[in-house]
């Protein structure tokens, strides 16, 4: 088999890996995520008690983190935030 026959297989047998809906969702999470970083530069002319407020947003993050960690394990289910939602909030929907 020649390397273009080869090419040619392979683009009829992959699909994208990254739809719209995968790559906004990374683009957002990216942002929030860069916030937490830019968070000093930005509070830093506020002097030192800036760095108390960074330790109050790195808490905050720890306890988000805790929170789903604790909801992956209650809710083994494939989906994230929203299948802890559906399992939470579905019965008092219908």
């Amino acid at each position: 088999m020649s390397f273009n026959q080869l090419e040619i297989e392979l683009k009829h047998q992959s699909k994208p890996a990254l739809g719209l809906l995968m790559c906004t969702a990374l683009v957002v999470g990216n942002m929030i995520g860069s916030g937490i970083f830019l968070l000093p530069s930005a509070l830093a002319c506020f002097g030192p008690i800036s760095i108390f407020a960074w330790v109050i947003t790195g808490m905050g993050a720890i306890a988000l983190a805790s929170a789903f960690g604790r909801l992956a394990i209650l809710v083994p289910k494939s989906g994230g935030p929203y299948a802890y939602a559906r399992e939470g909030f579905w019965a008092s929907f219908y």
